[in-house]
């Protein structure tokens, strides 16, 4: 079995004469104009025809339709059938295979493969050849809770007690928490908090499986909007995964190698030792020039697309009114595009939850300004998991007003109301009375209970030092 890592979550299996590619992204940005690939791919190894293609998650820069349609059409795609991408891949000319949750498909004699649904609508595969087994779980276990980790490993370790190579993502894959700006907060700090958090899960995952090699890898992304370059350094270089594994167990008996595109493994030789270097923004400039003006480039608003942003995010409110009256404060938040002068406001007196066009925007009477481009907003509202472009690649910020607020993540009422409803959320309270809600709450409180929370500002966020 030998390995190419071409980037980002795209790997290339062969093994008996046959080629499996995974999750190919690498013909330009995913995301709109949010994610790069970096370091660049190395698509070297595609000089040949590709027999199949994984596909993992219908996550754009797992499914990259730019990318796919470089590719052989008479390759055929591998997909779960319980995530809904099989559609998509056809509309684009694929044959595609649909395995049944957790079944073998033997997919050229002595070469079988297993995907299994995982969390959040993810999956992973494995693919076995009779003398080596290879674990590829892209982006479906490092976000996830503990218990569902530890479940997957003790699966996985019961069906492969011998892993040969696992490959494991380690990326953030959110707005959060760098895509606020909040008075006080040290930005560099809390990227690096955040990305530290996904490095101990990759160790925590690589530690119970156990296997002979470990690459982090679905991480190979760049930020090259001008406000959000500085993301960059201190999510790559802050610390590797693979330094915090070796701290953790330097006895392992797993060789874990921080791999950059262009690496190989031929069985257990590695042929070509590519290792990932720390990210400088000078190089990254001079290395994307021409991707930073498409970045930064965010074409031209009109009043007809506002006209009808504004009327999406009227019904929006409309279906959701019941779900966001529950919170008895009032709120401003202020919608401004980086592509058009004019902007919306969404303003909460009691009840009453107004949305209007503002021809002449004053952010700083604002609780939240959340800056997007127009046709990101459009986009989230009126397309399946078109909210993406927002909360997973980062196409807009949050600007708060107060800390204060940002530590009771007021934003979240307002992620609601940007994200498409066809029917009320259900009440945040439970099932039951608000009174017992709180009582409950409380209880815990005193007891010291509590629920780990990945999207909770107070707890992500890293302050500036006051002297």
């Amino acid at each position: 079995m030998r390995i190419s890592f071409i980037g980002h979550a795209s790997i290339m299996v062969e093994t008996r004469g046959v080629r499996i590619l995974s999750d190919p992204w690498w013909s330009g940005p995913c995301f709109g104009a949010q994610w790069w690939n970096y370091p660049s791919p190395h698509v070297d190894v595609l000089g040949h025809k590709v027999d199949f293609i994984y596909i993992s998650h219908g996550h754009h820069d797992h499914l990259h339709p730019g990318t796919l349609r470089h590719l052989n059409r008479d390759a055929v795609c591998l997909v779960s059938r319980g995530i809904d991408v099989a559609p998509t891949l056809r509309g684009l000319g694929f044959s595609v295979i649909e395995i049944d949750n957790e079944s073998v498909q033997e997919l050229r004699p002595g070469i079988r493969c297993r995907i299994i649904e995982t969390h959040a609508d993810d999956t992973l595969l494995v693919i076995e050849d009779g003398a080596r087994v290879c674990v590829n779980l892209n982006d479906s276990l490092h976000a996830a809770p503990a218990f569902i980790q530890d479940r997957f490993i003790s699966h996985l370790r019961s069906l492969y007690p011998r892993i040969d190579f696992v490959f494991c993502g380690y990326g953030v894959a959110s707005h959060f928490p760098n895509c606020y700006d909040i008075p006080g907060k040290d930005r560099e700090a809390t990227a690096a908090k955040r990305q530290a958090h996904f490095n101990r899960q990759w160790v925590r995952i690589i530690e119970g499986l156990a296997p002979t090699f470990a690459f982090p890898f679905a991480a190979d992304v760049a930020f090259l909007e001008e406000d959000l370059l500085w993301v960059n350094e201190p999510t790559a270089n802050s610390e590797r995964p693979t330094a915090v594994f070796k701290a953790a167990h330097p006895d392992s008996s797993t060789t874990v190698m921080d791999i950059a595109p262009g690496f190989v493994i031929d069985e257990t030789t590695v042929v070509n030792e590519a290792l990932r270097q720390p990210v400088a923004l000078s190089r990254l400039r001079d290395e994307n020039a021409r991707n930073m003006e498409r970045a930064n480039n965010y074409g031209v608003g009109s009043e007809a697309v506002l006209d009808e942003v504004l009327d999406l995010l009227r019904a929006n409110v409309t279906v959701c009114h019941p779900y966001l009256v529950e919170v008895a404060r009032d709120y401003r938040f202020l919608l401004q595009f980086r592509n058009y002068l004019h902007a919306i406001a969404i303003v909460k007196k009691g009840t009453d939850i107004d949305v209007a066009p503002i021809h002449d925007p004053k952010p700083e009477n604002y609780d939240i300004v959340y800056v997007t481009r127009l046709h990101y907003l459009r986009w989230s509202l009126t397309t399946p998991y078109g909210h993406e472009i927002l909360f997973v690649g980062s196409g807009g910020i949050f600007r708060y007003a107060k800390a204060s607020d940002a530590r009771r993540n007021l934003h979240r009422e307002l992620t609601v109301i940007l994200t498409p409803h066809t029917a009320c959320p259900p009440s945040r309270f439970g099932t039951g009375p608000r009174w017992l809600y709180g009582l409950k709450r409380a209880v815990k409180s005193a007891l010291g209970w509590r629920t780990s929370d990945l999207y909770d500002l107070a707890t992500w966020t890293e302050w500036r030092r006051t002297h």
